[in-house]
């Protein structure tokens, strides 16, 4: 048992660490990573629509059912066309993504203060999920209204995500 819990502290330190290098490149290079992801996103769609398209056709004879399965591959490879030539969606979906899932590991942490209150300090728990909840609100805000901070946010959130998770294995032992 101890075994595997120190092996998921190590995780949890390398993950902490590695979403603070992820944050740091971030706001360290905003242009360059808004190329990247958006070549990378709009490359896997693209690849993924083409491979399921080409499933279909090379299994014509044998599936019942190719519309669906073809339909899928041909808007795959239409948002993979899309995500490349628009660099702005990409990073609007992006960080309504993100800003869901900050509010969803604020959640988290809201529910392990109130299940844990009363038997520990629940001040870290409680903090960290503000934290999350504010980031998550203002990447889903900026993510709608505005561009050039964006990315610049997803970096400051990623540091800060980081810092918290090898901040709570190290010093508050909630996770």
């Amino acid at each position: 048992m101890m075994f595997g819990v120190s092996r998921l502290k190590r995780l949890g330190y390398f993950l902490g660490i590695a979403l603070m290098i992820l944050g740091a490149a971030f706001i360290a290079k905003p242009d360059q990573i808004v190329g990247l992801i958006t070549i990378l996103v709009g490359a896997a769609l693209l690849l993924l629509g083409l491979f399921r398209s080409l499933a279909v056709f090379f299994k014509w004879d044998t599936l019942k059912n190719r519309v669906l399965p073809l339909s899928v591959g041909l808007i795959l490879m239409a948002a993979g066309l899309y995500v490349l030539l628009n660099t702005r969606a990409t990073i609007h979906i992006t960080g309504i993504v993100l800003g869901v899932l900050a509010i969803l590991l604020a959640a988290e942490r809201f529910g392990f203060a109130w299940k844990t209150r009363g038997r520990a300090d629940i001040t870290p728990a409680v903090l960290f999920g503000v934290i999350h909840l504010a980031f998550g609100i203002g990447l889903i805000y900026a993510s709608l209204q505005m561009f050039s901070i964006i990315v610049v946010l997803y970096g400051v959130y990623l540091f800060a995500a980081g810092l918290m998770v090898v901040l709570s294995l190290r010093l508050f032992n909630d996770f």
